[in-house]
């Protein structure tokens, strides 16, 4: 295209030329037509040159074209790979998380798996029942070892291992089974060689030289198995019974729990040894407090009060003046209350305010000597606590001591510290409820009695104003 153009701006330069320069002779249309026709001639090569470069560039274009669709189709397609590999990408990265987690949840079963193995294996150790450890401890102790040191992702073969033999073992216990073996007679304390029996969780024991069979026990802070003989157990029964035919048996339902029961239990003097030293001590306050309350009892029994009307004709007599009459009247009345009034009448000429520190110190003797003794049974009633929460202190620090040699697995080991706890408390608890109770009741009746000897002191220092004043009324007349 470019030559073209270079081609028709000459023709127009050569026509213009032609033009400037025409002679004056010549005819302007004759060169204007030259002119054209030159052109024209020029016109023609430039387009069929423009053609041939259009064929040329034909030509040329379509390899290219083809080349550029080749092209475009392999990015395309490259395109789609990576598409394709970027899927793949996010698929595989899906298949690892989620294979990791599976592969997590793997272990942790199998961790679990294993510590449920190991468990049951410790629970099946501490309750083995007795005579079996022979048989099945080393073997348990075997599957425990294995657990412990089995590798990651190792521990299920142990476990499996483990669950398939306690699977045994539970068959072979519901089928029962015979094993030989050494125990010790409970009575006697002799070893003797024999039989164990099996039977769900029964153990029974049958010596060799065919003497009484019995249950086994374990004792505690012992390993070598008790048998009890029952003699209610025929022999002919037993005999059958161990040769796997059918046969009587005498068990127990309760697992023995019965005859532990029976043999943990005893008497006071057992049972207060328990709580240890302050225990005792406890018991001392507990007996010297049960004294006093007897004690008091007895004053209180004895103890009388008078009513006031019981002393309306003492207490005119000596209004009107009449010592004589009011004497006599002492007679029908109680201990404290004659003795109160005899002070009375004793001191009766004297001044009011003589006569009612005469009936003061009277009322004051009658107190100290009711209230004898009765503080210190409060004292016990607030004390006895205390000791019992000190021998609480002293149980557990003992139980602290205990769980420091022994840890916490041992609980014979540490029922002396928790015995010790609870006796002491309870003891403690038993002697100061009671003790509050007579406590408050004895001191309740005490006041009682001092409340109505104090009437009777005023009324008759009342009476003895009124004997003096010789106003001439009568006892009714001023109120007494």
């Amino acid at each position: 295209m470019t030559r073209v153009s270079r081609l028709l701006g000459a023709g127009l330069a050569a026509l213009c030329a032609a033009a400037a320069w025409a002679q004056p002779n010549q005819d302007f249309d004759a060169a204007l037509k030259k002119a054209a026709a030159d052109y024209a001639t020029r016109l023609r090569a430039a387009g069929e040159e423009l053609n041939r470069t259009r064929e040329r560039i034909g030509r040329e274009k379509a390899p290219l074209l083809d080349e550029l669709r080749a092209a475009e189709d392999r990015l395309m397609a490259l395109e789609r790979e990576v598409t394709r590999m970027s899927t793949g990408q996010e698929q595989a990265g899906g298949d690892k998380r989620r294979l990791l987690r599976e592969l997590d949840e793997v272990r942790k079963s199998n961790a679990y798996i294993s510590t449920l193995a190991h468990d049951g294996l410790k629970a099946l150790a501490d309750g083995l029942p007795p005579g079996e450890a022979s048989v099945a401890g080393g073997r348990i102790e075997e599957l425990q070892q294995r657990l412990e040191s089995a590798a990651a992702g190792a521990g299920s073969t142990a476990a499996t291992d483990a669950a398939e033999f306690m699977l045994e073992r539970t068959e072979r216990l519901l089928g029962g089974s015979l094993v030989a073996g050494r125990a010790m007679n409970a009575d006697d304390n002799r070893v003797l060689d024999g039989t164990f029996a099996f039977v769900g969780p029964e153990v029974f024991f049958r010596p060799a030289d065919g003497s009484t069979a019995g249950p086994v026990r374990l004792r505690e802070g012992m390993r070598q198995p008790a048998f009890h003989p029952l003699p209610q157990w025929p022999a002919a029964d037993a005999a059958a019974f161990f040769a796997g035919q059918k046969g009587a048996m005498l068990a127990d339902p309760t697992g023995g729990k019965a005859l532990r029961l029976e043999q943990t239990s005893g008497s006071w003097l057992e049972h207060i040894e328990k709580g240890g030293k302050v225990a005792f001590a406890i018991v001392a306050v507990g007996f010297l407090a049960l004294l006093l309350i007897i004690e008091k009892f007895i004053d209180v029994t004895r103890l009388r009060s008078d009513p006031p009307e019981k002393a309306v004709a003492l207490l005119r007599a000596v209004a009107a003046g009449q010592r004589e009459q009011a004497e006599r009247g002492l007679a029908g009345l109680g201990r404290n209350t004659r003795e109160l009034f005899a002070e009375g009448l004793k001191h009766l000429d004297e001044t009011r305010t003589v006569l009612e520190e005469r009936l003061q110190s009277v009322l004051l003797a009658q107190r100290l000597r009711l209230e004898r003794r009765l503080p210190l049974l409060a004292v016990i009633a607030t004390a006895a606590p205390l000791m019992g929460l000190l021998g609480t202190v002293v149980g557990m620090v003992k139980t602290f001591s205990l769980i420091t040699v022994f840890g916490t697995g041992n609980a014979a080991k540490l029922s002396s510290g928790i015995s010790e706890v609870l006796v002491a408390t309870e003891l403690g608890l038993a002697v100061a409820i009671p003790a509050l109770v007579v406590h408050g009741f004895l001191a309740h009746r005490v006041h009682k009695h001092v409340a109505v000897q104090e009437r009777h002191a005023l009324e008759f220092a009342t009476a003895a104003e009124i004997a003096r004043a010789g106003t001439g009324r009568t006892a009714e007349e001023v109120g007494v």
